[in-house]
C-alpha cells in the first residue's frame, strides 16, 4: 500500500513536467589499426607478421567490417553507432554522456595519432547531434594527451567555467541554469588503485601528469563535496558521471578499479547526499549492469547504471556493441525509464549492414514500475529466487544479448546456477570490495553448516538476506 502510494506521488510530480531524452555512449576503444585485411588472431591488424605471401594465413580468418569479439572497434562500427543514435532518436535529446575511454590501449599510438583519432571521434559525433550539447568523461584510455590540448577539440561542447576546471584536472560541472538539476563530472583517473596500474590495465600517466596518489588528489575530494553542499543549500539536485565507477566487476571475480580510500569515501559520499543525487553513470566495466547504495543501517538510498560498451571486446568476456537512450524528466532530473540498443555482430558482418535494435526497455524488461534505489534493491534480491525469471533476463542484457555459442566461453555459459546469480547479486548490492568477499564467503558458510549435503546455493538466500548488515 505504502510502495503503490509513493508510485503514485511521483506520477503526479512529474505529470506536469517536460520529458526529455539523452543517449549514453561509453567504451569506444576506437583502434585506427584495425583492417579487414587482417586477422582475428593479432587485434585485427594487418602486420607483416600476419601475412604469409601476400595472403592471410589459412588458419585464420579476416577480421569482419563492423569488428570481431576478441578486437577494438573498427570506424564502421563507430559510424554506425552515430547514424544509429541519429535515425532511433536524433531529435528531443537534451544532451550526450560520453564517459570515456575513447581509444584503445593495443594499438601503441603516438601523442599525434590519439590526438587525430579524439578529433575524428569528436568531430563525428559533432555532427551527429549538430544542436546538443555532448559531456564527456575522461577514461584511463583517454591519457597521454594533456588536459589542455583535449579541452581545446571539446570547447565547443563545454562552457567556459568547466573548460577552466578541465584543463587543470580533467573534472568540472554542468548547471542547468534553467532546470533545477546540474551535472558533475568526475575525472576517476585521480582515484585508480596501484594495482590497476601495475597490471596494465591503465596507463601511469593521467593527461600528461603522474597519478597523484594522495588523499585528495587533485583536490577533486574538495571539488565534488563544495558541489554537492551548495547543490543542496540551492534545492537542486545532481547527477554524477564518470568513467570507472566504485565497486567489483561482476565478471572477474571481484575485481575492482578504484583505490581502496576512494572507494570507501565515494560511497559515504553519496550515503550523505543521497537525498539530492538523482543519478550516477559510468563504463568502464563494458557490461550491462547496476548498482545499489545503502545507507548505515542497510536501507537503499541510491543507484548508478552502468552501460555497456561500443567496443565488444574486454578482458572479463566479449559483448556484443550497446547504445543507451534514457527517459528522464528534466524539471528535477528523475529517471524515469531507458532503452537499451545492440547491434548482433555476426549478423552485421554476414550482412555487410549495421542493423541496430532495441535490446530491451528498463521498466518492461525486469516488470518494474519505476527506477529507484528500493526498486532495484527489490530486482538485485529477485536474482537470488529460482521461481523468478529476473536473473535470467539480466544475464542475457549483462552480455548484451551475446551468442549462446560465445558466452559459454566466458562467464557463467550455460549454467546460470545459484553460484553464477550470487556472484552478480554480491557484486550490484556490495560495493566495498571487503563487503563484497564476505556476500561469497556466507554462501560458503552456509553450505559448510550442513556437511557434505548438496544443495543449491539459492537454498542460502533466507541466510543471506538476514545477514545483510554484517556482510556490509
Amino acid at each position: 500500500m505504502i510502495r503503490d502510494c509513493l508510485v503514485l506521488l511521483c506520477w503526479l510530480c512529474t505529470v506536469n513536467g517536460k520529458i526529455g531524452y539523452f543517449w549514453h555512449i561509453t567504451d569506444i576503444h576506437y583502434d585506427p589499426r584495425y583492417s579487414t585485411h587482417g586477422n582475428t588472431g593479432s587485434m585485427c591488424w594487418n602486420t607483416r607478421s600476419n601475412i604469409d605471401s601476400g595472403r592471410i594465413r589459412s588458419d585464420q580468418r579476416p577480421p569482419g567490417m563492423f569488428g570481431e569479439y576478441n578486437c577494438h572497434s573498427p570506424w564502421a562500427l563507430i559510424e554506425s553507432a552515430a547514424q544509429a543514435m541519429r535515425a532511433k532518436h536524433g531529435e528531443g535529446i537534451e544532451f550526450v554522456l560520453w564517459t570515456g575511454d575513447a581509444l584503445s590501449h593495443t594499438a601503441g599510438m603516438s601523442e599525434e595519432l590519439r590526438i587525430q583519432s579524439l578529433k575524428n571521434l569528436t568531430d563525428l559525433l559533432s555532427h551527429t547531434f549538430t544542436g546538443q550539447f555532448i559531456f564527456p568523461a575522461l577514461g584511463h584510455e583517454d591519457t597521454g594527451v594533456n588536459f589542455t590540448q583535449i579541452a581545446h577539440l571539446w570547447r565547443h561542447w563545454l562552457p567556459n567555467e568547466a573548460l577552466v576546471t578541465f584543463k587543470k584536472t580533467g573534472f568540472y560541472t554542468i548547471e542547468q541554469r534553467s532546470e533545477n538539476y546540474h551535472i558533475i563530472f568526475l575525472n576517476t583517473n585521480l582515484w585508480l588503485s596501484t594495482s590497476s596500474i601495475i597490471d596494465n590495465r591503465v596507463p601511469q600517466r593521467n593527461g600528461g601528469q603522474v597519478i597523484d596518489h594522495s588523499a585528495d588528489p587533485s583536490g577533486q575530494w574538495t571539488w565534488l563535496e563544495n558541489n554537492l553542499r551548495k547543490a543542496r543549500i540551492k534545492a537542486e539536485t545532481v547527477y554524477i558521471v564518470g568513467h570507472t565507477p566504485p565497486g567489483v566487476y561482476e565478471r572477474e571475480g571481484g575485481a575492482s578499479a578504484l583505490h581502496e580510500k576512494h572507494n570507501k569515501r565515494y560511497i559515504r559520499l553519496v550515503r550523505q547526499y543521497s537525498d539530492i543525487i538523482r543519478g550516477q553513470f559510468f563504463g568502464h566495466w563494458h557490461s550491462d549492469t547496476f548498482r545499489v547504495i545503502y545507507s548505515d543501517t542497510g536501507v537503499p538510498v541510491s543507484w548508478m547504471m552502468m552501460a555497456p560498451s561500443l567496443t565488444p571486446s574486454s578482458p572479463g568476456g566479449p559483448n556484443n556493441p550497446g547504445l543507451r537512450l534514457y527517459k528522464f524528466e528534466t524539471n528535477t532530473g528523475q529517471v524515469l525509464d531507458y532503452k537499451q540498443f545492440y547491434l548482433n555482430l555476426p549478423d552485421a558482418n554476414s550482412a555487410g549492414k549495421a542493423n541496430w535494435i532495441t535490446e530491451y526497455s528498463m521498466l518492461a524488461h525486469y516488470d518494474l514500475k519505476e527506477i529507484t534505489a528500493l526498486s532495484l534493491h527489490d530486482l538485485a534480491d529477485r536474482f537470488t529466487q529460482s521461481s523468478d525469471s529476473a536473473f535470467v533476463r539480466y544475464y542475457a542484457a549483462n552480455t548484451v544479448s551475446l551468442p549462446r555459442e560465445v558466452e559459454e566461453i566466458w562467464g557463467c555459459g550455460g549454467a546460470l546456477n545459484g553460484a553464477c546469480a550470487l556472484r552478480h547479486y554480491c557484486a550490484v548490492t556490495r560495493l566495498n570490495p571487503d563487503s563484497y568477499r564476505d556476500c561469497l564467503s556466507s554462501y560458503a558458510d552456509a553450505l559448510a553448516s550442513v556437511g557434505s549435503q548438496r544443495v543449491s546455493p539459492l537454498h542460502y538466500v533466507p541466510y543471506l538476506l538476514t545477514t545483510w548488515l554484517a556482510c556490509r
